[in-house]
């Protein structure tokens, strides 16, 4: 095809350029949907089912120790929501071991597919469920704490083809809690245990009778919480491991042989208490004196024998869950990474290379009956990066190997050999395809009569944008906001700083239907930056006009800017046109998520940025904080436009802007994250939990940065890229959040 072919159908005013890009779009979606689901089933090896408000009920026989007589009881399993895995080569006669996973605060079940995808690749049922108040499980919270799990595991085992002798749970963080609670509830033998307000002995009718200590739980790996205490665990579990991360922000408090040199959070240290640390000179630690002076960015090191998690190996907590007995004086306290431990000894461990130990025996089982083993695995990580890893997914298929051995039918696969990174590539895919579709279906509504008068045009970059003030006043400008949004992101919810001292917390403490944890505070971040935004944009124009009525007189007007350009208004009659063109478009946009999930259960999602699917009657809920993150995304949208060079490809201008919109961003995670692996200390620990919260800014903000650009071309204003950018990206921050206690009921009408 010649070069006149090729602008005739893909040129500016082609009108099958439309048509030509929503094809090419759509062609990404499908790629990016059936290969998601092609990895995610193990090359279409399993059935994937999405669960909700499932029940099924099966039966165990048990003899308890108050009657002595041998009784069949019901086994009722409950998934309130879930999604399935099923491997179709999985019998009566060939049963499959299972497993249920579960995520952490904040998250929600597809967080666990990096671990759910390596299963099923290993011939596993897996379970993935929402935790209460997350995801789509609307209840208030889990009574008694970790009894959702156990009755997921329930549902495992009620089902043809599982083997009812290898069921297993894991979970991350506050999942992993629910890990530690499942097997105290499980147990058969374990001390009793108290549950609304009556107490259930183990191995009694009573408890059987009530669905406890059945045993159903023969294996357990908590994800970046703290290892079960023995008490937890009955005669009924054979392996119990535990991953985490060398820095984890929230766990691992540890008891050392010999007092340490630990380095202590930064903004834990005062001008009151800092005489109390050391400070480390060269290869020396120097006691700190009152001649000293307090410096703000010095790192002290407390000598005390108690640990953070970067020592947890030498600690006597991992000692005492490896060995099962607490260490004396006189050994060696030190716990062999991915070391493999039965009945107090070391049976298997990584090789010299590093390998896992379930590489030399090719996924033999090691644990038995009589063989229980218990397992530590630490990855040079921070605490969410334990499930967006290959380090930490690999810990998880050697620890299942371990206990339960390679599946029969299925050929034994390393720990790392891994493909559900592979999922989140062609996720890259989805996005494209999906927030590309906004830009050809734009262009066809604004060619109808009911639209058309929404179609503008962008007015060419002035001279001005040709010299180097200019350049100087963008990236100062840039710079400036760059550096703000790393700046308040600190101050906007650690102590609740900013929002307390301005009175915007009452609004979300105060108001109905405000109820999406973490939601109120980088709404206010966005009103912030919006803000400042306004205030350098006004104050670097009001110098550039000074300089031009001084060098240019009566015609400074013609060579002044127009930065707030974007936020002009045609008519009133726009305004509503405009309103209703972003739901027209935000509802396509959802409508091919949901239409997609429905026929292949597969979500686009990389890491912790998921588009996914929502209850439709949340969309109530979900719009209370449209109105300020429209503010954000309103000024971001404006401004992104000032920056326009004569001959300077569009492509690189969006670059540019996406670069200073995200880059104080990045760099605040990037000094906090390297900073706190290498010494295992906090530069700002009051915000470590909110700071995990922001990591889907970064995505967020750049994908709106190119949606305003694109939609500015079509319209000459900001407006419909402000709403849709405004609502996909608040949809997207609600759904992926929890719900705040106590106000689960707001838009349910309960």
């Amino acid at each position: 095809m010649d070069k006149s072919k090729l602008q005739n159908l893909f040129g500016k005013d082609s009108n099958k350029r439309p048509v030509i890009m929503l094809a090419i779009c759509l062609v990404l979606i499908i790629i990016a949907t059936f290969f998601g689901a092609l990895i995610q089933t193990g090359g279409f090896s399993a059935k994937v089912e999405d669960l909700r408000n499932a029940r099924n009920s099966g039966t165990i026989t048990l003899t308890p120790t108050d009657t002595g007589v041998e009784t069949t009881y019901t086994v009722s399993g409950v998934v309130t929501s879930g999604i399935l895995f099923t491997p179709k080569k999985a019998s009566a006669e060939n049963p499959a071991p299972a497993v249920v996973f579960t995520h952490g605060l904040y998250n929600n079940r597809e967080m666990q597919l990096q671990n759910a995808i390596e299963m099923v690749r290993r011939g596993y049922f897996v379970l993935v469920i929402d935790r209460a108040a997350h995801g789509h499980n609307t209840n208030a919270s889990d009574s008694p704490y970790g009894l959702p799990m156990l009755q997921a595991a329930k549902y495992l085992y009620n089902l043809p083809g599982v083997d009812k002798g290898k069921i297993a749970v894991s979970g991350h963080s506050m999942g992993g809690s629910a890990t530690n609670g499942a097997l105290q509830i499980d147990g058969i033998d374990n001390a009793a245990f108290t549950a609304n307000s009556t107490t259930y002995e183990a191995g009694t009718d009573a408890s059987y009778k009530a669905g406890y200590h059945m045993g159903i739980i023969s294996a357990a790996l908590t994800q970046a919480n703290n290892a079960p205490s023995a008490s937890y665990i009955g005669s009924n579990v054979i392996a119990v491991g535990n991953v985490k991360a060398s820095s984890d922000e929230f766990f691992y408090s540890s008891t050392l042989k010999e007092p340490a040199y630990v380095a202590v959070n930064k903004d834990s240290v005062t001008e009151l208490n800092y005489t109390n640390y050391y400070v480390k000179k060269g290869d020396e630690y120097v006691k700190v004196t009152a001649e000293d002076k307090f410096r703000p960015g010095t790192q002290y090191y407390n000598y005390t024998t108690r640990g953070n998690s970067t020592f947890y190996l030498q600690s006597s907590q991992a000692f005492t869950f490896t060995r099962g007995v607490a260490p004396t004086a006189d050994e060696d306290w030190t716990t062999v990474n991915g070391g493999v431990y039965a009945n107090g000894k070391l049976i298997a461990q990584p090789d010299a290379k590093g390998k896992l130990a379930s590489v030399a025996t090719k996924g033999q089982q090691l644990a038995s009956a009589t063989n229980s083993i218990r397992v530590v695995y630490e990855a040079r990580e921070t605490h969410p990066m334990n499930h967006f890893s290959v380090l930490t997914a690999a810990h998880v298929i050697d620890f299942f190997y371990n206990a339960f051995g390679n599946v029969e039918g299925y050929n034994y696969k390393a720990p790392t050999n891994q493909t559900w990174w592979m999922k989140e590539g062609f996720a890259l895919l989805g996005f494209l395809g999906l927030f590309g579709l906004l830009f050809p279906v734009t262009d066809m509504l604004l060619k109808t009569k009911a639209f058309a008068s929404l179609k503008g045009e962008v007015a060419e970059a002035p001279l001005l944008l040709k010299k180097p003030r200019k350049h100087v006043s963008y990236w100062i400008g840039g710079i400036l906001t760059a550096w703000f949004g790393a700046y308040s992101l600190q101050n906007v919810s650690a102590g609740d700083r900013w929002m307390a001292r301005t009175g915007f917390n009452s609004l979300f403490q105060g108001s109905e239907g405000y109820i999406y944890a973490n939601i109120g505070p980088i709404a206010f971040w966005g009103i912030c930056c919006a803000a400042f935004a306004v205030a350098v944009t006004a104050v670097i124009w009001i110098i550039n006009h000074c300089i031009n009525v001084f060098v240019y007189g009566d015609e400074a007007a013609l060579h002044d800017e127009h930065p707030f350009a974007g936020f002009q208004i045609r008519s009133w009659q726009n305004v509503l046109k405009t309103i209703l063109l972003a739901v027209i478009l935000v509802a396509m946009f959802y409508g091919v998520v949901n239409f997609l999930w429905a026929i292949a259960v597969v979500d686009f999602r990389i890491w912790t940025f998921d588009i996914r699917t929502f209850s439709f009657v949340r969309i109530v809920s979900y719009m209370k904080y449209v109105p300020l993150f429209f503010i954000f995304y309103m000024v971001s949208a404006a401004f992104s436009q000032n920056y326009r060079v004569k001959d300077l490809p569009e492509w690189a201008t969006i670059a540019i802007n996406v670069f200073f919109n995200v880059i104080g961003i990045m760099l605040l995670f990037w000094i906090q994250n390297s900073y706190f692996i290498n010494t295992g200390a906090m530069i700002d620990s009051a915000n470590k939990l909110f700071f995990i919260a922001c990591y889907p800014i970064i995505p967020c903000v750049a994908v709106a940065t190119v949606v305003a650009r694109r939609m500015y071309t079509r319209t000459g204003n900001a407006w419909l890229a402000g709403l849709v950018n405004a609502m996909i990206m608040t949809f997207i921050a609600c759904a992926n959040t929890s719900l705040s206690g106590g106000t689960v009921g707001w838009f349910y009408g309960a």
